[in-house]
């Protein structure tokens, strides 16, 4: 009888049980995979930690991206008192060092300067489609692209000093953002002012905020105030009380203004806006600034915002344009401030201001090494188009280094000198329209002789048509890419259009100033937004400040679409002409407090 040898196959019961057995490893392993990569929510303090770079992944629509890129503002809106924005939120995911957040409100923010079809600054609302708060203690993500600071730390650095010095001033960290997988560069991450901000800095978030764009506080201006929250008829009153005060011909009453305003509060917030050179603030340009009154006493306080071009030299506005001139000690173009400096006993509470912040606020040591920290941190991250970080932290310092020596001078020679009244805010009427057509050849470098362009040009102001002669058009590279609202980066800078003629009636030249951006054009868009400048009295780009500010807005239907020297770009155009008054560049004389003028 043959022997029988051992069986190696296995009952089914022993197969089922080793099935499952097989299974729940699997399940076992899954679970612990997806366990090791969940992660929790990140706090506001990590977000905000200035000490490490975050991550942010943003995807949406690669449509939807191109249309909120592209998105600009109309000159004549803003500057005519148009607070609405324009730009539109669109609905993504974002990825927050890596906590992922679904279902997001993603938009463009900035005003001119900061405005970059390229690498745009950005809004992330986490509950703008969807009821959810993700991240505790922030509601947004607040983005900035740097444009106006190369250096990157000019808002880090100020607002911690507003801090320092007792104020309430956002927290700011870094981001290093990609957006549907392109690299846009290292970003500011800065908290939002909204109630989580409140909350942190004042114990209420539920009083009343205002901000304030390109406007004073005023009677003519408080529709341009935007209500940023919890608005109530007292202090909808109280905002009216302020206007009124500050606009009254009679001397200024300080007893009657501190029942609305903590002066003490606006004082150190006004001496440390000059100490900084917040040159596109409240006090120095009636911009970029936000003020609240807490439920306890009602009483208004100024908070710093869009601090993205200070800590250096006196850049004027927009740019280069004002020269490196050596920031006064004291800013006083905005209402408040004017009225407050020529006020008896003020122009020495505000000095005793600066010299406390010089003693207690202003250490230089500590703030240069802030920035050596910083630099040491950023530059290893930045891209390309940052490639001007190191340099422009070089100039940081040297502000640190020289600023205590220009405030001690002034000090010396006190009281300073400051316009004697304050700036009539920016208004806007309308002017008259231009519509017609040409044909040019792009002229760039040395393409010089080019064929002359054919230009039909009919220009109105008001009902009038103005007679021209000599009308010309010429096509070539916007000379100020890093300006305004031209649309594109440095690397693919707006196209300049130039409409000029001479006005038959006085022999005047005057000159339409056209920005177009370039990727709108090869994209093949039928219709694109302009932007622009109509001057008087100077053949070409003419700058602002240099005789009336007129605005141009529009559209270009194109017709042939070169965009490289040699080549013809054709259109159609229709514009709307505003004229501006007030604001910006216009200044009184200056002169001393205490003394008469004359």
């Amino acid at each position: 009888m043959p022997s029988h040898a051992p069986s190696n196959r296995l009952s089914a019961p022993q197969r089922f049980l080793g099935c499952f057995l097989w299974l729940g490893c699997i399940l076992w392993a899954f679970a612990t995979a997806a366990g090791a990569v969940e992660v929790a929510p990140p706090s506001d303090q990590s977000l905000l930690d200035d000490t490490r770079i975050i991550e942010v992944v943003i995807t949406l629509p690669a449509e939807d991206w191109e249309k909120l890129r592209n998105e600009s503002r109309d000159p004549a809106k803003v500057f005519g008192g148009d607070t609405v924005s324009p730009f539109t939120y669109r609905r993504g995911d974002v990825v927050v060092d890596g906590f992922a957040i679904d279902g997001v409100g993603i938009r463009k923010k900035g005003l001119f300067g900061s405005l970059d079809s390229g690498n745009p600054s950005l809004l992330v609302d986490f509950n703008r489609f969807v009821d959810q708060n993700p991240l505790e203690g922030l509601g947004r993500l607040t983005l900035n692209n740097n444009k106006q600071d190369a250096s990157l730390i000019s808002q880090y650095l100020a607002y911690k000093l507003f801090r320092a010095a007792g104020l309430a001033a956002p927290r700011v960290g870094f981001a290093n953002v990609t957006v549907n997988g392109e690299a846009l560069g290292i970003y500011s991450n800065v908290e939002s002012v909204k109630k989580p901000f409140l909350k942190r800095s004042f114990g209420d978030g539920s009083g009343a905020l205002y901000e304030g764009t390109i406007c004073d506080i005023l009677p003519e201006a408080l529709a341009r105030l935007e209500v940023q929250g919890n608005e109530t008829p007292l202090t909808k009153r109280h905002l009216a009380d302020l206007a009124g005060i500050l606009a009254a011909t009679e001397p200024l009453d300080v007893e009657r203004l501190g029942e609305v305003v903590d002066v003490d509060w606006f004082i150190r917030f006004w001496a440390l806006e000059s100490l900084l050179n917040v040159w596109d603030g409240y006090a120095a340009n009636q911009n970029n600034y936000f003020f609240y009154a807490t439920p306890r006493d009602g009483l208004f306080r100024f908070i710093p915002w869009g601090a993205d071009a200070t800590v250096g030299s006196m850049p004027g506005f927009g740019g280069p344009f004002g020269g490196n001139r050596t920031p006064p000690a004291v800013f006083a173009q905005a209402a408040l401030a004017n009225r407050l400096y020529f006020s008896p006993g003020i122009a020495d509470r505000y000095r005793a201001e600066l010299e406390r912040l010089l003693e207690t606020v202003w250490k230089e040591e500590d703030l240069l090494a802030d920035v050596d920290r910083l630099e040491h941190l950023l530059t290893p991250r930045l891209g390309s188009r940052q490639s001007g970080g190191p340099k422009a932290m070089q100039s940081v310092r040297d502000y640190i280094g020289r600023r205590r020596g220009e405030i001690t001078a002034a000090l010396e020679n006190w009281p300073a000198e400051a316009p004697e009244t304050y700036r009539k805010p920016m208004t806007t009427e309308p002017l008259g329209t231009a519509s017609g057509s040409f044909s040019a050849t792009y002229r760039d470098g040395a393409i010089d002789d080019v064929p002359p362009a054919e230009v039909e040009l009919e220009l109105l102001i008001g009902d009038d048509v103005v007679e021209l002669t000599e009308v010309e058009a010429s096509v070539s590279t916007f000379m100020f890419p890093t300006f305004g609202g031209g649309g594109g980066p440095p690397a693919d800078p707006p196209m300049s259009v130039v409409i000029s003629a001479k006005r038959v009636s006085d022999d005047k030249p005057i000159a339409l100033n056209l920005f177009v951006d370039r990727r709108r054009i090869r994209e093949n868009d039928p219709q694109i937004p302009l932007n622009g400048m109509l001057t008087e009295g100077t053949s070409g780009f003419g700058m602002p400040g240099f005789g009336p500010m007129r605005s141009i807005s529009g559209t270009l239907e194109p017709m042939e679409r070169g965009t490289d020297p040699g080549s013809i770009f054709s259109g159609r155009f229709d514009l709307k002409i505003v004229q501006m008054r007030g604001g910006l560049m216009n200044s009184a004389p200056l002169r001393k407090p205490g003394v008469i003028p004359e």
